[in-house]
C-alpha cells in the first residue's frame, strides 16, 4: 500500500517534545543524535510516533527508582536492511522478555503510574501493521533496549524538510 514515507528522525523529535515535560520532571538526561541526512522509511507518522512516544514514556516509568536517569534514542540506518530505532534506559530492565508484548502483562508495580499493560501490545500491533517488527531485550550493562525495526522507504518523491 502507497504510504508515503516518513522521517524516522522527524518522528522522533516530536515524540520527544511530546514527552519533555516528563523527562524534565522525572529528571531524565535523554541522548540522542539526529542522524546527518533523512531517514525514511515506511510507517505512518501518527502510529510510529505514539510507538515512539510510548517507549519513552516506559522508559521514564521504568527509571523512576534508579539513581542515573538516561534515555537513549539511536537510529541505525546503516547497510541494506531494515531501519532500526532503538530506545534504551538505565531502569532495572525487564523481568520477562518473552512475554512483554502479551495484552495485559505489565511490567508496572501495583500502583505505580497508568500501567494497565495494554501500550506495549498496542505498539507491537501497530508496528505489525506497517510491516515492522518490535523486540524487548535487557541491555548487558544494565536497563531494558526496546528495538523498533522498519522497513525502508526510497528517497525518491521525498517530501523537503
Amino acid at each position: 500500500h502507497g504510504a508515503r514515507p516518513d522521517r524516522v528522525e522527524e518522528i522522533v523529535a516530536a515524540a520527544l517534545e511530546i514527552s519533555d515535560a516528563r523527562l524534565a520532571q522525572s529528571g531524565v538526561a535523554v541522548e540522542w543524535t539526529r542522524p546527518a541526512a533523512p531517514v525514511m522509511v515506511r510507517g505512518g507518522e501518527v502510529r510510529l510516533q505514539q510507538v515512539v512516544t510510548n517507549l519513552i514514556g516506559n522508559a521514564i516509568d521504568a527509571m523512576e527508582a534508579s539513581a542515573e536517569k538516561r534515555l537513549g534514542i539511536v537510529i541505525d540506518a546503516g547497510g541494506t536492511g531494515p531501519v532500526r530505532l532503538s530506545v534504551r534506559d538505565t531502569g532495572p530492565g525487564i523481568d520477562d522478555p518473552e512475554r512483554i508484548f502479551d495484552p495485559f502483562y505489565t511490567t508496572k508495580t501495583v500502583g505505580q503510574g497508568d500501567g494497565m499493560g495494554l501500550g506495549l501490545s498496542i505498539s507491537y500491533g501497530l508496528v505489525q501493521s506497517f510491516g515492522g517488527a518490535i523486540r524487548g531485550a535487557n541491555r548487558p550493562g544494565g536497563g531494558a533496549e526496546f528495538t523498533v525495526e522498519l522497513e525502508r522507504a526510497a528517497h525518491d518523491g521525498a517530501r523537503a524538510a
